[in-house]
């Protein structure tokens, strides 16, 4: 059985004991007064508006505040298809897919998965404040996405080249978010090392790429880059320039 057929044979279950209770009470009054006029007929009446309204008051409600897409661990099918797809490796998707993706969330706004894949779209085509509107949606409230530290470093150089590529302010934010998630997270490391240098901090600029340096191999070409960058931030810490204020 999977998380949705469970939830509405729960959901239908409370909804049955609710009647339970309600009806014991409006037929115990009637039988209480059974030559009183109009006493049955008004619970026939009561229990009718109690078995037909209930339900419906409850599926009103959840279908303006629930978020039956919460849960189920089946992707949608055009969520799916882009989880499996991924970008094109030259950024190519056509006019037709880009505005099937869009009527998609207007159907399924809370879908994770398209509204991520939008944002990487959006960003490739240099489309910078609609990511960053599309990465905040796909980080709020429970979405799986908030849980992921790739998305929030994502999100960070987002905001970093809508705001004219700088990465103070509000990015430095959103990767903390991401090392709050994964101290260890490599991307989130690298910015978190850059923002630092562009605020003139070396020595924290150093202390996170020395942390980066400890998640890649020696044998990796990246590992070289990293040191000398290392050495660069410390030989300006050296200087004594203080850092300017944040």
């Amino acid at each position: 059985m999977n998380a949705q057929s469970l939830f509405f044979l729960l959901a239908a279950g409370l909804v049955a004991a609710a009647l339970a209770l309600m009806l014991q009470g409006v037929w115990r009054g009637a039988l209480r007064q059974p030559s009183a006029p109009g006493a049955r007929r008004s619970a026939w009446q009561t229990t009718a508006l109690l078995v037909l309204g209930l339900p419906a008051v409850a599926s009103g409600i959840y279908a303006l505040r629930g978020d039956l897409g919460a849960l189920s661990n089946e992707p949608s099918v055009l969520s799916g298809q882009l989880l499996n797809q991924g970008l094109p490796a030259d950024g190519a998707v056509s006019e037709r897919f880009y505005a099937d993706l869009e009527r998609h969330l207007q159907q399924q706004p809370r879908d994770y998965r398209a509204l991520v894949f939008k944002a990487r779209l959006d960003m490739r085509a240099e489309r910078f404040d609609q990511a960053v509107a599309t990465y905040e949606k796909a980080v709020a409230g429970r979405s799986k996405a908030a849980n992921d530290p790739g998305v929030w470093v994502e999100y960070a150089e987002a905001r970093g080249m809508a705001q004219g590529g700088t990465l103070v302010g509000a990015p430095v934010q959103l990767v903390q978010k991401a090392l709050g998630i994964d101290a260890r997270h490599a991307q989130a490391l690298d910015l978190a090392g850059s923002a630092a240098w562009e605020m003139r901090d070396f020595t924290l600029a150093a202390a996170y790429w020395k942390r980066l340096l400890a998640e890649i191999p020696a044998s990796d070409a990246r590992h070289a880059e990293v040191s000398q960058a290392i050495a660069r931030a410390e030989r300006r810490a050296r200087l004594s320039l203080p850092p300017e204020p944040r």
